[in-house]
């Protein structure tokens, strides 16, 4: 009797044992889907430009059981805990399958309303198309626009230097223009003439001539010539409130504590 007493012990000494020390059988299998390894070829194909051979596949999956194999042991030493690069991961990729999420498109009237509503976001600045001749601050550049706006209005071709934007720019408003040659430049362009040679005209690079060719008017376009562009900002806006109300029934799952040093966070 009591040998049979011992060797239940030890049984149920080996059971505990096993239970602690190992893992369960399916944390041991790992299942590769044709799912799996058709979207690894179709990467590859974008990636190299043709389809891998049977060794490279046989490489690309060796590849992903590997990762799962290492993804499985970082795990099971806890590995994830604590770490802001894995903590943002997984909340980007929570936020990218949330915003993911089936919106039903606009009707007519409510894509009316929200471009009535950010109007202002379509409005269209006033444009410009021009030429110019740039002379380089290094090399006397006032004197040599001046010399050469004097054979523009004579109709002969100054020589100048070469700019690293080009000769000619179509449909660009003021800030575009500012943002490529300055402040100081963009004072010709608020009381424009059209088709005569003006100068010398500073930038941050030199001076120029410019001859501006067409004006194009301000203008608010109409919806149906930015259809969409507006369905494409309805979607985006509504991905966000989404996204937002998701996160408020969240949070009301969850009680924040914060130390006192930072206790005015709401």
């Amino acid at each position: 009797m009591k040998n049979v007493f011992a060797f239940l012990l030890i049984g149920i000494a080996i059971l505990i044992l096993d239970f602690l020390f190992n893992y369960s059988e399916d944390e041991f299998n790992i299942f590769i889907s044709d799912q799996e390894i058709e979207s690894l070829i179709q990467a590859w194909e974008v990636q190299v430009g043709r389809p891998p051979e049977e060794n490279e596949i046989i490489g690309l999956i060796n590849d992903l059981i590997r990762e799962e194999i290492l993804y499985r042991e970082a795990l099971r030493l806890n590995l994830d805990n604590e770490d802001r690069i894995i903590k943002r991961r997984l909340a980007q990729k929570i936020t990218f399958l949330r915003e993911e999420s089936s919106i039903s498109p606009p009707s007519g009237e409510e894509l009316e309303f929200f471009y009535k509503k950010n109007i202002e976001r379509y409005f269209l600045p006033r444009k410009f198309s021009f030429t110019h001749y740039y002379f380089a601050k290094e090399k006397d550049s006032r004197k040599r626009a001046s010399q050469a706006l004097e054979m523009a209005k004579e109709g002969k071709l100054p020589e100048s230097d070469p700019y690293m934007l080009g000769k000619n720019f179509v449909e660009k408003s003021s800030n575009e223009i500012e943002r490529s040659f300055g402040s100081e430049f963009i004072t010709i362009f608020k009381k424009p003439s059209l088709d005569i040679w003006m100068g010398p005209v500073k930038s941050i690079y030199g001076h120029h001539l410019i001859k501006i060719l067409k004006i194009t008017p301000e203008r608010t376009p109409e919806l149906k010539e930015i259809k969409e562009k507006v369905e494409i900002d309805y979607y985006l806006k509504e991905k966000q409130l989404s996204l937002e109300k998701y996160l408020d029934e969240l949070r009301k799952k969850y009680k924040i504590i914060i130390n006192p040093t930072y206790n005015f966070y709401d």
